[in-house]
């Protein structure tokens, strides 16, 4: 019996990686359980609900699982055969058929492409082309039983390797592969448990990452930061690492002298990175210009204090920032303080449940100084002075209070607005507009209505509620402009280097803070 442990110790050493049917699992344990004849491996599933216990079995403790129902007995008979990547490649890519291109290179493209339709031209030729080993410069094996490199020497075009869902279980096995892939610069390690590396570990095998550039990460299990900077150890020219759906919770400050040296995008969707503070401690990583913080449950952003007139000295390169389908209840607030990052030019961000895309888009262009892209979209000079013109008027009265109460309530007017400075050195002191918003409105107003084309213009009094849809309708009466629908505009009085768009037909002349004697163009 013992022989026989031996054996199974030998072919299934801690943290080995098994597959049956469509369920993984990380070995535990390797030996005999009491009151049961044999040789048993101890698994921990990945599935927390695929087990029958915790590693323990009639009172006695054989190992140890995250969840209480992950951990279950098997026979080592009942594993499956494993592979080694020259065979999984070798069985994928040599058996050609122009009908079957590798589906998850597509999967991929389409990924990176960020397209719902991908189409590939010349699927014959890209076929041919992957049939011919050594000519191979993308390969996927993943959701194969691969656990070993074999030899790979011959893929010396090997630019991108996909070993994701496969039964790689420790870095020396990444690092066989690596060293004999010269050209090898993107790994992707995802849905894989890997065996945290000891540090004369790290010593031996970096040598062997060092043409690695970006490498994911994703639903690897990690749960405790430290543990991501202790990995990060092997790759020191990285420039873009994905840790999506990894359980982490908290970060911590990097030693930049060791890891993320030349790190430009991190992905970090859906690792329930819920405080906006444990974010900020990533401020020193001076060359990041792409993060992604997708679904984390962020309801507030906050950033430490800083001079309104001033940029706060983190996150220096940050240019693009993803905070789609975060809870943020305060989107002012929060692009208040995104503001104060330097060099921010693209957000993604998802409208609260009381707002709607383009009152959002507005509050972000108008508080976000350098921001060029909203959810993709680029920012006109249209849409900038409008929102900018918004936001000038909307806290004229609050500016002009704050100037009269002294420089400390100025100030803190400014830090809680910090644009709004700008906008009154661009637009000039809304001293002018003040009254008009503190004196008793009517419920009319008298606007001049100009048709652009023919230059016509018609003096009409309407209501401050009328929609901009009911007004295109008169418009379209008084200027016959059979049935063709006008886009309209306002010059404001006071300012009339501003031209508002009427975009939204349901909002009214209110919404948009048309006055008495405004002139609506008619495009």
């Amino acid at each position: 019996m013992v022989g026989i442990i031996d054996e199974a110790h030998l072919f299934y050493p801690l943290g080995t990686r098994i597959k049956i049917a469509d369920n993984y699992g990380t070995v535990r344990y390797v030996g005999e359980v009491s009151g049961h004849m044999g040789t048993w491996l101890g698994i921990e599933w990945d599935d927390g609900l695929r087990g029958k216990h915790n590693g323990i079995v009639d009172g006695k403790r054989y190992f140890q699982t995250t969840t209480p129902t992950a951990g279950s007995f098997i026979r080592p008979g009942k594993v499956g055969p494993c592979a080694t990547l020259e065979d999984a490649a070798r069985e994928r890519y040599l058996n050609y058929d122009s009908s079957n291109v590798d589906e998850s290179l597509i999967r991929e493209a389409q990924a990176s492409l960020q397209a719902s339709l991908f189409e590939v031209v010349g699927m014959d030729k890209i076929a041919r082309k992957q049939s011919k080993f050594e000519q191979l410069e993308e390969v996927s094996v993943d959701q194969t039983p691969v656990n070993a490199a074999g030899y790979l020497k011959e893929l010396t075009q090997l630019t991108t390797l996909n070993v994701s869902h496969t039964l790689i279980w420790n870095w020396e096995i990444v690092a066989s592969i690596a060293q004999q892939l010269p050209s090898l610069t993107i790994l992707n390690l995802s849905s894989n448990r890997l065996v945290l590396p000891t540090t004369s570990q790290i010593a031996e095998l970096e040598p062997a990452f060092r043409q690695l550039k970006r490498i994911n990460l994703r639903s690897c299990g990690f749960s405790d930061w430290k543990d991501v900077m202790q990995t990060a150890l092997l790759w020191p020219n990285i420039v873009s690492l994905g840790l999506q759906e990894n359980s982490l919770g908290q970060l911590a400050e990097v030693d930049r002298k060791k890891i993320f040296r030349q790190l430009q995008e991190l992905d970090l969707h859906r690792t329930n990175i819920m405080d906006f503070d444990q974010v900020a401690k990533l401020g020193n990583l001076t060359t990041l210009r792409l993060l992604n913080l997708m679904e984390n449950g962020i309801e507030e952003i906050k950033l430490p204090d800083c001079d309104p007139q001033e940029k706060l000295n983190m996150f220096v390169s940050l240019e693009q920032l993803n905070l789609l389908h975060n809870p943020i209840w305060n989107e002012a607030d929060a692009f208040n303080e995104l503001d104060k990052l330097p060099q921010l030019k693209r957000l993604s961000m998802t409208p609260h449940l009381k707002s709607n895309f383009d009152e959002m888009a507005s509050k972000a262009v108008a508080s976000i100084s350098g921001l060029h892209f909203i959810n993709k979209a680029e920012v006109t000079a249209e849409e900038r002075r409008g929102a900018e013109y918004d936001i000038w008027k909307k806290y004229a009265l609050d500016w002009m209070q704050a100037t009269h109460q002294g420089s400390d309530s100025l100030r803190e007017f400014c830090r809680r607005h910090r644009t709004y400075p700008l906008l009154v050195k661009k637009y000039g002191s809304p001293a002018d507009f003040v009254p008009r918003i503190q004196t008793k409105q009517s419920n009319l107003i008298n606007v001049c209505i100009r048709h652009q084309l023919t230059g016509e213009t018609w003096e009409k009094k309407v209501p401050r509620m009328i929609t901009v849809q009911t007004l295109q309708g008169l418009i379209m009466k008084r200027f016959r402009l059979a049935g063709n629908v006008p886009q309209l505009c306002y010059i404001d009085a006071k300012h009339p280097d501003l031209v508002v768009p009427l975009d939204n037909n349901a909002k009214t002349l209110d919404f948009y803070s048309v006055q008495e004697h405004d002139t609506v163009l008619v495009q």
